[in-house]
């Protein structure tokens, strides 16, 4: 198949940016904690420091930018919420991997938006969240997310397309990990 421009976004160590890549696509992922995006990138190698290069980048050199040797893997050490006029457009596809169940109903809307202005108009937005029984639904993180808070958060630049039910079993007792398909769209 063709390679395409993947964005991961709060990705933290997630295994799925390495298996992309290794497939021979484009992967950025962005997350705020170094850890993660440090034991994200030994998932690669064992030479971490002779396959990915760094630097700081915002004033201040608040942001650190990894880059791997290949050329199709990018790690953004930052805040997913900021502004970022180099990324504009630049994802066919978006793997989301429950960020809706770490962010606060306050934030989804920013966090969807900044989605909107990263992939291209038509692009695809897979995204996993958690639904938990009744009486743990208050609560979080992980929060819980229907089908409703997607289309509510993503609503003004995305349709929802599929609905996947469960895409895999979690060891917690009562919690589901559902998958979610969105489309990037135009309103006109």
């Amino acid at each position: 198949g063709r390679s395409i421009h993947i964005l991961c976004p709060l990705a933290g160590d997630d295994p799925f940016v390495q298996y992309a890549w290794s497939e021979g696509h484009h992967v950025t992922a962005i997350d705020i904690v170094p850890d993660a995006l440090e034991a994200m990138r030994s998932q690669f190698s064992d030479d971490v420091a002779v396959d990915w290069s760094s630097e700081s980048t915002k004033e201040g050199g608040k942001e650190l930018v990894w880059k791997h040797k290949s050329g199709r893997a990018t790690l953004i050490e930052g805040d997913m919420l900021m502004k970022r006029p180099d990324l504009m457009h630049s994802f066919d596809a978006i793997y989301d991997k429950d960020s809706f169940g770490a962010l606060q109903l306050d934030m989804r809307p920013k966090f969807c938006e900044r989605l909107s202005e990263f992939v291209k108009e038509g692009g695809t937005v897979y995204i996993e969240v958690k639904n938990k029984p009744p009486g743990a639904i208050e609560f979080g993180p992980p929060y819980h997310v229907e089908k409703e808070d997607l289309t509510t958060a993503f609503g003004a630049w995305f349709e929802h397309v599929a609905s996947l039910g469960e895409v895999y079993q979690l060891k917690i007792p009562g919690l589901k990990q559902t998958g979610h398909i969105l489309r990037r769209v135009i309103r006109r």
